[in-house]
């Protein structure tokens, strides 16, 4: 197992689970496709230091998560490269370092950071109102990201079904 799935986001807060929901979709296609020892799929609500703990030891990461850029459609998925992510030059504390800090941090300690980092994000629609499902337009969002992941992990030992 090479590879390691991560949801995140709140499942308690509408759009903003959509990362959690899409790992659940992600082991339930696998799961029926006999492929779950291929890959490793965690759910998760943390960042920071304790993101950059699952991801040490994996070389391939791939992240999931809501986003909220102005002027995007709600539910467009979006492929972010880590090159295209800049560090903050401001935190308002250790506890919020963000993601490129943690990759270059977990390398400079010694671990074993991904060689090879995907981040999907999909556009919330709303991300704010206490729920347990998601909008219409996350649902579409989560299920085209889904097949790009699969995508991405298919290889000739993966017959995934739809």
């Amino acid at each position: 197992m090479s590879t390691r799935i991560i949801g995140l986001g709140n499942s308690i807060l509408t759009d903003d689970g959509v990362g959690i929901y899409a790992a659940r979709e992600l082991r339930r296609r696998l799961d029926e496709s006999g492929r779950t020892q291929d890959v490793d799929i965690v759910e998760t609500e943390v960042g920071g230091f304790a993101l950059m703990e699952l991801m040490s030891g994996w070389p391939h990461v791939i992240l999931v998560d809501s986003i909220q850029f102005a002027g995007l459609k709600s539910g467009t998925v979006i492929r972010i490269e880590p090159e295209d992510l800049h560090t903050s030059l401001r935190l308002r504390s250790v506890h919020d370092i963000d993601l490129p800090t943690v990759l270059e941090l977990g390398r400079k300690l010694g671990l074993s950071m991904p060689e090879k980092l995907s981040i999907y994000g999909i556009q919330a629609e709303d991300a704010l109102t206490l729920g347990e499902s998601l909008t219409e337009a996350a649902h579409r969002g989560m299920k085209e990201a889904v097949n790009l992941i699969l995508e991405e992990i298919r290889d000739s030992r993966f017959e995934i079904r739809d």
